[in-house]
């Protein structure tokens, strides 16, 4: 899974069509933003899935999103960007956020209780190493810094193309792809030397 993501640099994700349609409907008739949340729930979740420890506070954040979304909408301009990077923007917001509350003080024997807990049917060794993995590439990630960080998670967990990246961090798209690329190196070249 990181060798596949790490060796991937483009690709492309298809701006949603209607989405402006959808928008529209939403701010007249509140109701209509079920479609709009149906759409993007996916790729808002596994963004912050990728900014958070715990599929629990991956949830509450979107959540958070969608709330804050629903609320801000008629203040929604359309770009060329599209409609996903503005949530993903108000997720980045909410996931800031909640790490300013949290200062991040868990107790160590809590992690150790939570984190090693096997996958139910599945084998607790593989699943410590599976998430050992993903531990260990959180944290090479972060070491990255921003906007590195933040664009490799909006790349790979959200699937944003370079474009729309551009749009949630305050980035041209070659400014964006350049900040990919680097952090793709900058990832090949930790691995090697883990290896």
């Amino acid at each position: 899974m990181i060798r596949e993501a790490i060796a991937e640099v483009g690709g492309q994700t298809a701006e949603c069509p209607g989405d402006g349609d959808l928008v529209a409907a939403a701010v007249r008739a509140p109701s209509a933003f079920g479609a709009l949340y149906e759409r993007h729930r996916p790729a808002v979740s596994r963004y912050l899935r990728g900014r958070v420890e715990s599929d629990e506070a991956a949830a509450d954040l979107t959540a958070v999103t969608f709330e804050r979304a629903l609320r801000n909408l008629p203040r929604y301009r359309p770009t060329s960007a599209g409609f996903l990077p503005w949530l993903l923007r108000i997720a980045h917001n909410a996931a800031v956020d909640r790490t300013r509350r949290e200062q991040r003080t868990t107790p160590l024997e809590e992690i150790l209780e939570t984190r090693l807990e096997p996958a139910a049917g599945g084998d607790p060794e593989t699943d410590v190493l599976r998430r050992a993995e993903a531990a260990e590439l959180r944290r090479r990630v972060d070491a990255l810094g921003e906007p590195a960080a933040e664009a490799i998670v909006l790349r790979y967990a959200a699937g944003l193309t370079a474009r729309q990246i551009g749009a949630v961090i305050g980035r041209s798209e070659a400014a964006t792809y350049k900040i990919l690329s680097r952090a793709l190196c900058e990832l090949k070249e930790a691995y090697r030397d883990y290896e």
